[in-house]
């Protein structure tokens, strides 16, 4: 892989995302290799035009300090690279961002599928409003392997909620993306209860060049469902049809416990 050091003028910038005011990305890129990522649309603006998503990473550097936003905005980390990714380790970038943060009136999330955001306790624990999701798709270890494969086990990705939990910060779980007939939502949705204070579901967008990647991926591994599935991304109707229904079952199997549907990439519903 080949990493690079980059100077930018900020940060910080404005979303278009329904649940956040502004992101900050630390890293251009990411090396989970996740075979959905729809991030890999990032190439054609930062200089990346030709290269594969996944085979570069770019370490953002910012001489500009944050801003401090006021009570009443919210900010995500990592909406389109995993800030705690393994180069966290060496550059910690993420971890310095949180340290220009501590003071901030606004509502700060973090999105991540790494444990190594435990490092980070000390920080996190003395902000004001912060809460921080891990995103898993599967509980399945030997699927979620073939779906990103890079990326840390579910098992450590669980552990982390219970370790962030007993820290007395606030946890959610970002069920995400989900394969339909492939991921159990509901075996997810039930190892996290005792850690998340709410959970996130998201469902499979397939475009680009990597809704061929996916579709293949499937007709191999999971040829029973292949046909069924492939089913969905050929027609809008039955894909919204689909969808729905599952919307509807999310709905039923999650009475009485805080949730939200990010489907369709509609407004957000909270339940």
């Amino acid at each position: 892989m080949r990493v690079n050091t980059i100077k930018v003028h900020n940060l910080l910038v404005p979303s278009k995302l329904p649940d956040a005011d502004f992101v900050i990305n630390p890293y251009i890129g990411c090396n989970h290799g996740c075979v959905y990522c729809y991030a890999e649309f990032m190439t054609r603006f930062t200089g990346h035009a030709g290269e594969q998503w996944g085979d570069f990473m770019d370490v953002k550097q910012c001489d500009k300090a944050l801003p401090q936003k006021s009570r009443g905005t919210s900010i995500l980390i990592g909406s389109t690279t995993d800030p705690y990714n393994p180069l966290e380790k060496r550059y910690a970038q993420t971890r310095a961002i949180l340290q220009q943060l501590q003071d901030t009136e606004a509502h700060l999330e973090i999105l991540t599928k790494s444990p190594l955001v435990v490092r980070d306790i000390d920080l996190l624990s003395r902000m004001k409003d912060v809460a921080v999701g891990i995103s898993l798709s599967s509980m399945d270890e030997r699927f979620s392997r073939l779906i990103e494969r890079r990326a840390p086990s579910p098992q450590q990705r669980l552990d982390a909620m219970r370790t962030l939990s007993d820290a007395g910060i606030t946890v959610y779980a970002f069920i995400s993306p989900i394969f339909p007939f492939l991921s159990d939502w509901r075996q997810v949705a039930d190892e996290v209860s005792a850690y998340s204070a709410y959970t996130c579901f998201e469902n499979l967008n397939l475009r680009g060049t990597y809704k061929r990647t996916v579709l293949d991926l499937v007709s191999k591994h999971f040829p029973q469902s292949a046909q069924a599935f492939s089913d969905i991304y050929r027609d809008r109707q039955r894909f919204t049809e689909y969808w729905k229904h599952v919307a509807k079952e999310i709905k039923a199997y999650m009475a009485g416990k805080p949730y939200r549907l990010y489907f369709f990439h509609e407004k957000i519903k909270k339940k």
